[in-house]
């Protein structure tokens, strides 16, 4: 049977401290038949950088641009046809900036490398109705989170919907995924029907979206350490030793989910 791991970044794989961390990438390296994927809302440029940290995970699959890009984590090429597939009907960046520049509010992440989508931050307040009924009149998606970004999406792209592609393609089945997260942009990634863990210190919009839901491990734990956690769990991962505590300070790095 697989076993796949798919994870945000900010705040979940990156979030804990560098122990955790360190126990985390470790015990994955222990166990290579479990299969890293990460699932981020950075660019393909930003998550080159975090491959550079040597206590992050090889990923064997990237799902990046809030899942309007799927690539081979071995060489970062493209996935055939899932980009077609993620992006049609995109009208692209340019028409979509030009339609949404009336709303003096909505501020373009120009320090964010963005391919297939428009990443805005935004003030809670400034999400309306007019504004939301522009990006679909576009025949776009969106998606808000953090109570601050505003992605603008074709509309067949999520996390959700590129990991259903990338899962069909390769023949994983629900209960062989583990997804972990800590933003509401991932909610379609609980959609899926698969194992779940949401990490400590999570949005709390994601926590009650996903109240009453079984399949939904919530460990009081931040990012690494609640992964590891719900790893041991499900059998993924051998419990740890209890001479080898973890410890709990925190630090979690600021940057997309």
């Amino acid at each position: 049977m697989s076993r796949i791991l798919v994870t945000d970044l900010d705040g979940t794989l990156l979030g804990g401290s560098p122990e955790q961390r360190r126990r985390l990438r470790d015990a994955l390296l222990r166990r290579p038949e479990v299969t890293p994927v990460f699932a981020t809302g950075r660019g393909l440029a930003s998550v080159q950088e975090v491959l550079a940290d040597p206590l992050v995970p090889r990923p064997r699959w990237i799902i990046a641009d809030v899942g309007a890009t799927v690539v081979d984590g071995t060489d970062l090429t493209s996935v055939d046809g899932l980009r077609e597939q993620l992006r049609a009907g995109w009208p692209g960046a340019d028409r979509v900036r030009a339609a949404l520049r009336r709303f003096p509010d909505l501020a373009y992440q120009d320090d964010v490398v963005q391919d297939g989508r428009c990443s805005y931050r935004l003030a809670p307040r400034h999400l309306t109705g007019e504004l939301t009924a522009a990006v679909e009149a576009l025949g776009c998606a969106w998606v808000y989170s953090g109570d601050r970004y505003f992605d603008v999406l074709p509309p067949r792209a999520s996390k959700g919907n590129a990991l259903r592609a990338l899962a069909g393609r390769l023949g994983w089945r629900p209960e062989e995924i583990l997804v972990a997260s800590d933003s509401l942009n991932d909610l379609s990634l609980y959609r899926l029907g698969a194992h779940a863990v949401v990490v400590g210190g999570a949005e709390p919009a994601l926590l009650a979206a996903l109240a009453g839901d079984p399949r939904v491990h919530r460990p009081d734990r931040p990012g690494a350490a609640a992964i590891h956690t719900a790893l041991e769990a499900l059998g993924w991962l051998s419990p740890s030793s209890p001479s080898s505590p973890t410890p709990e300070a925190e630090c979690r790095p600021a940057g997309r989910p």
